[in-house]
């Protein structure tokens, strides 16, 4: 990925996906941080999840089997993940490991249950996307979303050890762009126009974008072509 290539997706992203909106009310309505052991945090993520497509967390179970899943795992995990200030490209293997690890732990947990054609009833959980969304919201410095499609096409797995090589993958991702730009990790939300994105969040909207709704930033050469149009208007509206 290219610095260029990033600028585009991501401009791309707010207005094809809608997620912004639905990010700033959530939010509004949990404040600076997410809080598992909040009802009405829970909630709030709960029907943030539903309106990002996940509809594994069926509205009924929102305060039953989605919380206190949830609570459960918060439990054992959050105390252990890195502090909302601490940034994914700040962790050690170590570090990464654990993170890989309380999301396999999330992944598996109850979301829901189904009732089936036959009458039949079986356990949902919170699945690879709903995890990774999860701890997107608790923590968004650090964890980055993703989906079956970007999944897919990156080829890594559902599981802790593809999501270890995705936050790998992304950490790798961002100290090159930040190389590239000549400016630190931190500035290129605000480089690329997305200031209320964080780091992470940028990879995801590049992936979004690239790898689920196949649409891919212009070539060099078209670039530079449009950059000669750029040049021919100008010296148009300098000399009508």
């Amino acid at each position: 990925m290219k610095l260029y290539e990033l600028a585009y997706c991501c401009r791309l992203y707010g207005p094809f996906s809608g997620q912004d909106r639905r990010l700033n009310e959530l939010r509004e309505r949990v404040g600076a941080s997410l809080d598992p052991w909040h009802p009405e945090h829970r909630t709030a993520l709960f029907q943030w999840l539903n309106r990002w497509g996940c509809r594994q967390f069926v509205r009924q179970h929102h305060s039953t089997t989605a919380s206190e899943s949830l609570v459960t795992w918060a439990e054992s995990w959050l105390g252990k993940l890195p502090g909302p200030p601490t940034h994914l490209t700040d962790l050690s293997p170590s570090d990464l490991d654990l993170c890989a690890d309380a999301y396999d732990a999330l992944r598996i947990s109850l979301a829901s249950h189904r009732t089936l054609e036959d009458g039949r009833v079986t356990p949902v959980t919170y699945g690879p996307a709903g995890a990774a969304k999860t701890l997107f919201a608790l923590r968004p410095n650090v964890f980055p979303p993703w989906d079956e499609e970007i999944r897919d096409r990156l080829h890594f797995s559902r599981d802790r050890t593809g999501f270890r090589q995705y936050l790998t993958d992304v950490v790798n991702t961002l100290r090159e762009l930040s190389s590239e730009a000549g400016l630190p990790i931190a500035a290129l939300p605000q480089l690329v126009g997305r200031p209320n994105s964080s780091p992470p969040k940028l990879v995801d909207e590049y992936n979004w974008v690239f790898w689920t709704k196949r649409c891919r930033p212009p070539a060099p050469e078209e670039l530079f072509r449009w950059t000669e149009w750029v040049e021919r208007a100008q010296a148009s509206d300098a000399h009508p």
